[in-house]
């Protein structure tokens, strides 16, 4: 996993996405917000496939919008978080590659 160096990792999920929110009133170089599309996010209940498809989509346009905006984003697709069991086994990764 290709994580930049940060001293905070902000996670932003998929239910957290405005950009009004405290967190995002200034940029700090020294924070990475994180936005991951995660399996269990789509299994934990019957889904239709085309809600998960607009839930993924909008955490991709607020990453981008976020990086538009100046902040330091890493946005984690399905494909990125298939070998990590569950959120915490990810955020475990994320700290230890990331120096947080």
């Amino acid at each position: 996993m290709n994580v930049p160096e940060c001293r905070r990792l902000r996670l932003v999920l998929g239910d957290q996405l405005n950009e009004l929110h405290d967190w995002f009133s200034d940029t700090c170089p020294d924070s990475l917000y994180v936005l991951a599309e995660l399996r269990q996010e789509a299994t934990y209940t019957r889904h239709h496939v085309q809600k998960m498809a607009a839930f993924f989509a909008a955490m991709r346009s607020f990453a981008d919008r976020l990086e538009a905006l100046g902040h330091r984003v890493l946005f984690l697709e399905l494909d990125d978080t298939a070998g990590y069991e569950d959120l915490p086994a990810l955020l475990e990764a994320l700290i230890r590659h990331s120096g947080a």
